[in-house]
């Protein structure tokens, strides 16, 4: 995780991009569309990617290559190199290392054939970043060197300055690649040339980003007072330059070391700057890493409160990212939380869950801290062992004592010996009480666990399934590509694409139902107009009704509102339409409303296959014997209506369902209204 953190942070060094408002982007989209001349679409095409490239990158990726289809039709060789520059970027952050190689190798040839040094020094280092990006170190470093090489031949020579060839950012890069190596040594080595080099070349961005590389790897030999020297002056360069990007990861690395400085209100001022920052960039995972230092900031100001709030934040955007940094110190956080109000036992828990994050990374870190809450909770339960002994012993001494008192003191033995009854008589029943309660629990808890181990089982064969096919289709794909069969290779990327679907849908449902069983899913209820939700899940599943040849529309009116969570709203919503597509094979789904009094109903109808009536009873409880394959053979697990029940519980509402076999099914959902 540490490497991939510093990969994302850097890519700025092949691409910096203007944060614009929503407003604003949507303004550019749409006169984009409408545009005519081709130069101002191809200026708007290169604005709106520089706007999409870190948050949406299909988007980057569509108005590049608007970029080098107009240059190629206006014969324009500076923009479709442009074009084939911003796909190698777009490709390379969204993980398709292969795609974004072969742009920036067509970009090498090019400047290879006319002999344009810069450019092909520029090239190198844009597929070592690449390459970088994909972890194949001997490859990156390799193109690295070749890119340095040249830009140094280029300053003997006296054809470019330092400034121009921009040498210090391909140093910086060669750090980067050792640092990803864990060689602190030669990394602090490129390091301090890239600084040395754009300190000379004047070059305050290269620079700012050489003191952040040597922050980086001082903080992580905890040498934190030095490492703030670096940051405090790279924080001033990138805030006068506007590098939002940069600002993100100095903002988290200053709270970092604020908060190992024991500087509580330092940590909590740069953990609200890094939320800030990387929200407007749409950078979760950066905005995570700020929740948690925000949370660290608020427990070393005893503002244990807010430290608990945004904790569980941090801790629920951790997991959704399956981020195990932000994961671990969300739990870490918790712990100190939890443990600071008394609470040992929710901290004991969270260390548990943090040293199982941490397995991931450390080995055997945080064991003692653990055994400490251990102990702790142990000790309490001792007290309380002891508290009740106590009372025994006494009781059994008043009764010694009375037995050996004189005569005239048998009146008093006798209404002791009735106390002493009616207490016996009272911690009997309590006793009894107790276990029946524990029995109780026990009961639930097994029957807890079944759930949970069939609930394992299924979703486990499931993604054997799903991983089984595109195995199979892989082999299939590299067959059919040997023989260059593009028909079949047509069918084995629609299976593909239809078994990614399938695998998607399970892995949202298992992340929402895994958040609601644990507990950490705090609804937020709020105004909703249901017609745009709908209409955004019909654009969602437009594709897949097409395909499948069924109507999938909505008679929603759009000045109808109701007051629920939003996001578990969502869930709701889509997984109805989704099992309707999947049941139905012709026909269609349609979406409609009807107000009841103060109360909305939803309704999802579909002319499908229906539900065999003994099914119906259990058909929201989580269950391989209610598990059936779709039109098209698609598998599901039952997840996804049990999660539509428990959202809709949840957001104060009643839900029906009506279905006959061969004729179709309608759910109803009734939520308050506005």
């Amino acid at each position: 995780m540490k490497i991939l953190f510093k990969l994302l942070l850097f890519s700025c060094f092949f691409w910096t991009g203007t944060v614009m408002s929503q407003t604003v982007t949507d303004s550019l989209r749409s006169e984009f569309f409408k545009q005519n001349n081709d130069t101002i679409r191809s200026n708007l095409a290169k604005r709106l990617f520089a706007q999409y490239v870190y948050t949406k990158v299909d988007s980057a990726i569509y108005f590049a290559e608007q970029v080098k289809s107009i240059a190629q039709k206006r014969n324009i060789e500076k923009d479709v190199l442009t074009g084939n520059n911003y796909l190698g970027i777009a490709y390379t952050i969204k993980g398709d290392y292969e795609t974004a190689v072969l742009y920036m190798d067509e970009m090498l040839k090019i400047h290879l054939e006319a002999g344009d040094s810069m450019n092909i020094a520029y090239s190198y280092n844009n597929i070592g970043l690449t390459y970088l990006y994909a972890g194949d170190f001997l490859k990156s470093s390799d193109n690295f060197i070749k890119s340095a090489r040249m830009k140094e031949e280029l300053i003997r020579r006296g054809e470019a300055t330092a400034a121009e060839v921009d040498l210090a950012s391909t140093l910086l890069n060669i750090g980067i690649t050792y640092e990803s190596q864990s060689d602190t040594l030669r990394a602090n080595e490129y390091y301090a040339m890239a600084l040395e080099e754009a300190v000379k070349a004047e070059d305050v961005s290269n620079a700012a980003k050489a003191r952040s590389s040597l922050a980086s790897l001082l903080i992580s030999q905890r040498k934190y007072e030095s490492a703030l020297l670096y940051l405090k002056e790279a924080e001033g360069a990138f805030t006068a330059q506007n590098d939002l990007f940069s600002l993100g990861k100095i903002y988290n690395n200053l709270s970092l070391v604020y908060a190992e400085l024991e500087n509580g209100p330092q940590t909590v001022t740069y953990a609200l700057r890094s939320i800030d920052v990387n929200k407007q960039l749409g950078n979760e995972l950066s905005e995570g890493l700020g929740m948690m230092y925000l949370g660290l900031g608020y427990i070393k100001t005893k503002e244990l409160t807010k430290a608990l709030e945004i904790s569980k934040k941090a801790l629920e955007l951790g997991l959704r990212l399956e981020a195990n940094e932000v994961t671990s110190g969300s739990y870490n956080n918790l712990r100190e939380v939890y443990s600071a109000m008394g609470d040992y036992k929710r901290a004991y828990d969270y260390s548990l869950l943090h040293e199982d994050v941490n397995k991931e990374i450390y080995a055997l870190e945080r064991a003692e801290q653990i055994e400490r809450l251990s102990a702790l909770y142990e000790a309490d339960k001792r007290e309380i062992e002891i508290e009740q002994l106590n009372q025994e012993t006494a009781l059994k001494s008043l009764q010694l004592a009375k037995a050996s008192s004189d005569k005239k003191l048998l009146i008093a033995l006798l209404l002791s010996a009735v106390v002493v009854l009616l207490l016996i008589v009272y911690f009997y029943r309590k006793i009894a009480q107790n276990r029946k309660e524990l029995r109780a629990k026990n009961d639930e808890l097994e029957t807890l666990n079944k759930t949970k181990d069939r609930f394992f089982a299924i979703v486990s064969h499931d993604l054997r399934g799903h991983i089984t096919a595109f195995q199979g289709a892989g082999r299939l794909l590299k067959h059919f590509i040997a023989k260059n069969d593009t028909d079949k290779v047509g069918k084995v990327t629609a299976e593909i694409d239809n078994n990614a679907n399938n695998l998607g849908h399970l892995l949202d449902n298992l992340l929402q139902w895994s958040v609601d069983q644990l507990q950490g899913y705090a609804p937020k209820p709020e105004r909703v107009n249901v017609a745009a939700v709908v209409e955004e899940l019909i654009e969602t599943y437009e594709p897949l009704a097409l395909a499948k040849g069924i109507k999938l529309y909505s008679e929603v009116a759009t000045d109808q509102f109701i007051i629920v969570d939003k996001g578990s709203f969502f869930v709701i919503l889509r997984n109805l339409i989704a099992n309707a597509l999947k049941f139905t094979e012709q026909g269609e789904v349609k979406i409609s409303t009807k107000k009841k009094g103060t109360r909305l109903v939803l309704k999802v109808k579909d002319t499908g296959i229906g539900i065999p009536e003994n099914l119906l009873e259990n058909i929201f409880k989580i269950g391989e014997e209610k598990i059936r394959r779709g039109t098209q053979n698609e598998k599901g697990t039952g997840l996804g209506l049990n999660l539509v029940y428990e959202f809709t519980k949840m957001n104060g509402g009643d839900i029906k369902l009506e279905s006959r076999e061969g004729e179709g099914t309608v759910f109803s959902i009734s939520l308050n209204h506005v």
